[in-house]
């Protein structure tokens, strides 16, 4: 427990650095400009990153699952300790010398260069490349979610800032000079705004993501199943096959119009959702659909290796009678009446998947005396607690009109309830929010020179070009859940800003300088924090 609290705290430190090494990328250009003092972009910068950081989460997810593979490492809590410390040494080291680098590279290099080293350098443990067969930006993996933004989104943050600059120049090219630096003066609060906004929603995911992954290993590994009842928010489950099952309800919910307006869209959503984590449900409900035609596409080829699959997954297993769900737990016993006992334990304890253990097995009357409203008030109470199958066992049980009267609309309550638990926990959105905002307060002067007067000479309207330019680019991919680097999206606003008004506004040797701090982020964190895993083993 010491060990995991330890982490928790340590990625808390590197949220707070992010917050005062990254604040430049929100509040470089309005200050630079003149129209907010720094004490007073510091302020804004800090409110809008505290925003953002709860907006969302789907950045939080790609971090906490769509990197690295946990089925061929444990990312224990010392290994991520390790990983947090090679992104918190190479942040620091730049913010010294004044270089904006990506914290969000830097993050991803260490998780990268931690889970080598604890795999004894078997290079599958990092997720390359998943392709998605309908939407290249739906890939995962470090080329889709990491290297591919890492080329684009600069370049469609050069592209737009140079396009919007110059757009400005033409429109307002017979304009008064003092009416355009008022105008943009009082523009530019908005466009700062709105960038520290996006600033938070990308980059404050990170860190949850990371305190998300721990708590799921810690939860996995069972150091959590006998934790006191103040400290039970911490038991974190990793989403399972109650959580996608609970998709597939969704799905069918929206297709039959159980309890909701009927619509194939939103069904064919639910399902592709369930389908992309192996659901056999879903693969058959998917290939219904598109054999009567009711998807987007429909594609009788596609219709039959979805069937196949679902067949293909179904071998082999039995299904509950009630088909209710349980998560067997690391260390619980096989035998049923063993497995009772130490589960019962458990639950009185306060833990939840003990909890639905006992729920099941007095609903099923199998290995204990049926008892519904004793089943019933176990499986609540674990609901309660987060759990993802007391939220999915209860749902199906409206559904189905089993031990309960039918209702279609508490059903779907709770299938969607579960069905979004795939997120990150609301303490840690408002803990990450907080610790962003404070170190957000303390501001970042040293990378302000370098952004807003080493490298290009900005007036109110080229900030505001810059500003939105980069807002835009984060917007889209915090949407599609790509962690981009707000670093280099302002950094590249700027040069095609400063390029629209002529190329030699801009300071090239200083723009070199940076370039080669992007490039070195992710390899020289990973490295460090490669490091320190192998010195860590040695000691042990």
């Amino acid at each position: 427990m010491t060990l995991l609290l330890t982490v928790i705290l340590v990625a808390l430190v590197f949220e707070y650095i992010n917050g005062f090494h990254d604040t430049a990328n929100s509040i470089a250009t309005v200050v630079s400009t003149k129209v907010l003092t720094p004490r007073q972009a510091v302020v804004l910068a800090a409110m809008t990153n505290l925003l953002g950081a709860m907006w969302g989460t789907a950045v939080a997810k790609t971090i906490s699952s769509g990197l690295v593979d946990a089925k061929l490492v444990a990312m224990s809590s010392d290994i991520i300790i390790c990983a947090l410390l090679g992104a918190i040494i190479w942040n620091l080291l730049t913010w010294w010398f004044g270089l904006p680098s990506s914290s969000s590279h830097a993050l991803i290099g260490g998780l990268c260069g931690s889970a080598l080293a604890a795999s004894n350098n078997n290079w599958h443990v990092i997720i390359w490349s998943q392709p998605d067969a309908q939407h290249w930006y739906q890939g995962k993996g470090v080329l889709w979610k990491v290297i591919v933004p890492m080329i684009t989104s600069p370049i469609a943050g050069l592209i737009l800032g140079f396009i919007l600059m110059a757009l400005l120049y033409l429109l307002l090219q017979n304009a008064r000079p003092h009416w355009v630096n008022r105008f943009f003066g009082r523009a530019q609060m908005l466009s700062a705004g709105a960038m520290g906004f996006m600033h938070g929603t990308n980059d404050a995911q990170k860190t949850m993501g990371i305190i998300a992954l721990t708590l799921m290993a810690a939860t996995g590994a069972g150091e959590l199943n006998h934790l006191p009842r103040w400290l039970r928010f911490l038991y974190t489950p990793e989403p399972g096959a109650a959580v996608y099952s609970a998709m597939n309800q969704v799905g069918e919910a929206y297709r039959d119009g159980l309890a909701v307006h009927q619509s194939d869209k939103e069904a064919e959503k639910w399902f592709r959702k369930a389908a992309e984590k192996n659901n056999p449900e879903a693969f058959d409900n998917l290939a219904a659909m598109i054999r009567a035609q009711r998807t987007a596409r429909p594609d009788e080829k596609e219709a039959q290796s979805l069937a196949a699959k679902a067949t293909a997954l179904r071998k082999g297993s039995t299904p509950n009678p009630l088909g209710l769900q349980i998560r067997k737990l690391k260390g619980a016993l096989e035998e049923d009446s063993a497995a009772l006992a130490w589960y019962r334990k458990r639950a009185e304890e306060g833990n939840p998947d003990g909890e639905v253990f006992l729920g099941v097995a007095l609903l099923e009357g199998r290995i204990l005396p049926r008892d519904e409203p004793a089943g019933l008030e176990w499986l609540r109470k674990a609901a309660r607690s987060g759990s993802h199958e007391a939220g999915f066992d209860l749902g199906v049980l409206y559904r189905k009109g089993q031990i309960v009267p039918r209702d279609d609309r508490e059903a779907l309550h709770w299938f969607r309830k579960c069905a979004e638990q795939e997120g990150i926990r609301l303490w840690i959105k408002v803990v990450c929010a907080l610790v962003m905002a404070a170190g957000t307060a303390v501001g970042g002067w040293r990378i302000i020179k370098t952004l807003g007067h080493k490298m290009v000479k900005l007036h109110p309207i080229n900030g505001f070009a810059a500003e939105t330019s980069s807002a835009t680019v984060i917007l889209v991919a915090t949407h599609l859940g790509i962690p981009v680097s707000t670093t280099h999206n302002i950094s590249a606003a700027i040069m095609g800003v400063g390029a629209a008004r002529r190329l030699n506004a801009i300071k090239w040797t200083v723009v070199e300088r940076m370039v080669w701090a992007w490039i070195l982020t992710i390899p020289v964190s990973g490295l460090l924090a490669y490091g320190f895993v192998r010195l860590l083993r040695s000691w042990a």
